[in-house]
């Protein structure tokens, strides 16, 4: 790879750089509930919550040894009951932040109980393994399918209807992408030819 398309790339993802950890677009939209503030950073709930303590969780299960205390089924009754919080979002309950941070907290908890599940099951490691891949492989696509379509839904009820070069979500980033030249617009389905 030459010098410029590494620059342009670098260049390209400064320019993204408003919306790589929060994942959502700087609007009011999804300010309310879909995003926090640490300071001037903007941080996605549902990754930036959700994940780490699902990362934390496992730590913590094997820093306590409950793999000793429990047996599988109660590590996955645990994680059923946990990860079922999700039908907050369906039910429009997450609209309150609080609730969403917990939310994702308590999911992020399931996750890990879900994975000490997998992983004490009495198979061999490499057939558990397949497992973990699978299960959570299925859970992360039916979660980033069900967020596409809520984002899509917030979005499409917008004065702007995607029109990701119009909209002020995406002013920043279009302002950079065009102060660098480089000539990235967002197709929007109407617009592909």
């Amino acid at each position: 790879m030459n010098r410029e398309k590494l620059k342009a790339i670098t260049t390209y993802l400064k320019c993204m750089k408003p919306i790589l950890l929060s994942h959502h677009p700087e609007c009011e939209k999804f300010e309310k509930n879909h995003t926090i503030n640490i300071g001037k950073y903007r941080f996605c709930i549902g990754c930036y919550v959700g994940y780490p303590s699902a990362l934390i969780g496992i730590f913590v299960i094997l820093f306590l040894n409950l793999v000793e205390i429990f047996n599988s089924f109660c590590f996955l009754i645990t994680s059923l009951v946990l990860i079922s919080t999700f039908v907050l979002s369906p039910l429009n309950l997450t609209r309150i932040k609080a609730i969403k941070i917990i939310q994702k907290f308590l999911i992020g908890l399931g996750a890990a109980f879900l994975f000490w599940y997998i992983f004490t099951l009495q198979n061999p490691f490499f057939l558990n393994f397949f497992y973990f891949i699978l299960v959570f492989g299925f859970l992360i696509i039916l979660l980033n399918v069900y967020h596409g379509y809520s984002f899509h839904k917030i979005c499409k009820k917008c004065e702007y209807s995607m029109d990701w070069n119009n909209c002020p979500g995406f002013k920043k980033i279009n302002e950079c992408l065009e102060k660098h030249n480089l000539n990235f617009t967002f197709s929007t389905p109407e617009k592909i030819e």
